[in-house]
Order: C-alpha cells, then sequence, then structure tokens
C-alpha cells in the first residue's frame, strides 16, 4: 500500500488511467446490481407463480370432486327414473287388465239392463193380464212368475252396477297412479339430464384449472432457470468486479476492500485514507460521497471517518478527543444539564 500525500492522492484520482478504471467498475457495479435485482424479481415471481399454480391444482381438485358429486347424483336420480318406469310399466300392465275387467263388467252390466227392462215389460205386461182360473198343481201364477224374475234380474243388475262402478273406479285410480309415477319419472329425467350438464361443465372447468395449473408450474421452471442464469450473471459480474479492485491493488498502489479503497498517509504512518467507492448517507458517522478522500486512523478505521484536509494531521491524542466529543459529546451536555438543575 503507498503512502500519498493528499495532494497526490487528488490528483490520482483525477487521473485518465484512473477515471478509466473507475468507469469499467461503474459498469461491473452496475452489472452486478442488474443481474441481483433481476434474480431476485425471478425467484419472487417464480415463488408467486408456484404458489399460483398450486391453488389452481388445489381449485381444479376440488372441481372434480364436484364435478364427481354431480355424476353419482345423476346416476342416482337416473336409477331412481328407470325404477319408476319399470313401475309404471308395471301398473300400466295391472291398468290394461283391469280395462279388460270393467269393459266385461260395462258390457254384462248392459246385458243386464236390457234383461231387467224386458222382465219388467213382462211384469207389467202379467199384472195387467186378468187372472184365469187353472187347475190345481198347475204351478205359480204366470204374475207371480214374473215378479219373481224381474226381482231376480234387479239383483243382478245391481250387484252387477256395483261391481262395475267400483272396478271403474279402482282404475281410474291406477291411471292416475301410472300418470303420476310417468310425470315423477319425467321430472328426475329432466334433473338428470341437468346434472349431467352440469358435472360436464364442472369437469371442463377442473381440467382447464388442471392445464393453467401447468402451464403455471411450466412458467416457474422458467423462471427458476431464468432465475439460475441470472445467478450465473451476477456471479460473473462479481469476478468482475473483484478482478477490477485486484486491479487497482495493483495499479493504484492501493488495498482495495468492497466499499472503499485504501492509501497511507506520506505524513503520518498511524493514519490512512479512504476513499468510497459509492455514496452512503447513513451507514457511518458522516455522509459518504463516491470517490472523496476521508481520513481514518489505524484502530479505528472506517468505524470513524472524517473528512480529509490538506496540513491538518491530528495526532492520535487528538483522534481519541475528537472521536470522543463526537459520539459522547451530546451524552455528556445531557449529564452537565442535569447537573446544573434544580
Amino acid at each position: 500500500m503507498d503512502a500519498l500525500r493528499l495532494s497526490e492522492l487528488r490528483d490520482l484520482l483525477q487521473s485518465p488511467a484512473f477515471a478509466a478504471w473507475w468507469s469499467e467498475l461503474a459498469r461491473a457495479g452496475a452489472a452486478l446490481r442488474d443481474a441481483a435485482a433481476r434474480r431476485e424479481e425471478l425467484v419472487d415471481q417464480a415463488g408467486l407463480m408456484e404458489l399460483r399454480a398450486e391453488l389452481a391444482a388445489r381449485n381444479a381438485a376440488a372441481a372434480l370432486s364436484r364435478a364427481g358429486a354431480a355424476e353419482d347424483r345423476a346416476s342416482a336420480m337416473s336409477a331412481q327414473s328407470q325404477v319408476l318406469e319399470n313401475k309404471a310399466l308395471e301398473l300400466v300392465a295391472a291398468y290394461e287388465e283391469l280395462r279388460f275387467r270393467v269393459s266385461d263388467l260395462w258390457y254384462r252390466l248392459g246385458g243386464a239392463e236390457r234383461i231387467l227392462e224386458e222382465r219388467r215389460e213382462n211384469a207389467a205386461a202379467a199384472g195387467a193380464a186378468p187372472a184365469s182360473p187353472r187347475p190345481k198343481g198347475q204351478g205359480k201364477p204366470r204374475a207371480v212368475q214374473a215378479r219373481t224374475l224381474l226381482q231376480q234380474a234387479e239383483r243382478r243388475h245391481g250387484a252387477l252396477k256395483e261391481e262395475y262402478e267400483s272396478e271403474a273406479r279402482r282404475k281410474d285410480r291406477l291411471w292416475a297412479e301410472v300418470e303420476a309415477t310417468w310425470g315423477r319419472s319425467f321430472e328426475i329425467t329432466l334433473l338428470v339430464a341437468e346434472g349431467r350438464v352440469e358435472a360436464a361443465r364442472v369437469r371442463g372447468e377442473a381440467e382447464r384449472l388442471f392445464q393453467g395449473a401447468e402451464q403455471r408450474r411450466d412458467r416457474a421452471r422458467q423462471m427458476r432457470e431464468d432465475a439460475t442464469r441470472a445467478a450465473a450473471e451476477c456471479e460473473e459480474a462479481e469476478r468482475r468486479r473483484a478482478e477490477m479492485l485486484a486491479r487497482a491493488q495493483e495499479r493504484f498502489g492501493c488495498v482495495a476492500g468492497r466499499e472503499f479503497l485504501y492509501w497511507r498517509q506520506r505524513d503520518d504512518a498511524r493514519r490512512g485514507y479512504a476513499v468510497p467507492l459509492s455514496d452512503d448517507a447513513e451507514g457511518h458517522n458522516i455522509e459518504l460521497r463516491a470517490l472523496g478522500v476521508y481520513a481514518v486512523d489505524r484502530q479505528r478505521g472506517v468505524a470513524f471517518l472524517e473528512p480529509a484536509r490538506q496540513g491538518l494531521v491530528a495526532s492520535a491524542a487528538e483522534g481519541d478527543r475528537r472521536f470522543e466529543e463526537y459520539f459522547l459529546g451530546a451524552r455528556k451536555g445531557r449529564a452537565a444539564g442535569s447537573a446544573a438543575g434544580p
């Protein structure tokens, strides 16, 4: 590490060789910052994309579950509709048998009504004819026989009519049950169709979500690959910057840290100069400007910086006093103020 006067150091910092080196270092630093920012952005975006892919996959699985449930409901309703359809066919068969029976009773009732009308006419005719004496043992009178036959016809007609009406009512109830069964089967069939359409729609939605999740995974993998390349660029920029700092040591006789270049002071072997490579408003005891020249001592280094001034070389004791005044002056002032209080 060379020992320089402040004027010599300033001339060095203003030389064309140092300016060229500084420009190249600035480009390397900018490339490093850009690569690091790009890598960080890609890593964040990849993580977010992976999270979105996982969320889409979960939503797709939930949609697929809903589609399966809709299909199960449709299948159950389809089975119920088939049961009702079979029951309706059985009821129709029973209805046809009952209809034939009611038709038979209708024809029989019609015949009984004709017989009843004939016997009523016969009974009326027999009652209107004058009675004539008959030999003993020749049977009942004609009017009595007519009335007996009329009573038999009335009983037969009444029984057939009652049976017909009863069976006709049963036939009507059975047909009403057939229509109700067919109606319920029709309603369920409509719901089955709707359920299957819903299941197909939800399954399509699940497939789209799965496809979207896979696309997001692909994008996340691509981002990870881009982040890996950005990390390689970052390492290359870091290597280039390190080479530039090592070259500064050879060309300008300094010690190069990551943030400072250092030279010894020719007038005081215990003190040196620190030249920051970037602006820093808060990281040190004073605000730093890039390529500004600051004085440091051997013990504290950049822990305590002060602007370098020509011809003002502070002793170690004075440097310690300045350090205490800067860091402890306010505390001592508060202590003095407290002591002066009431």
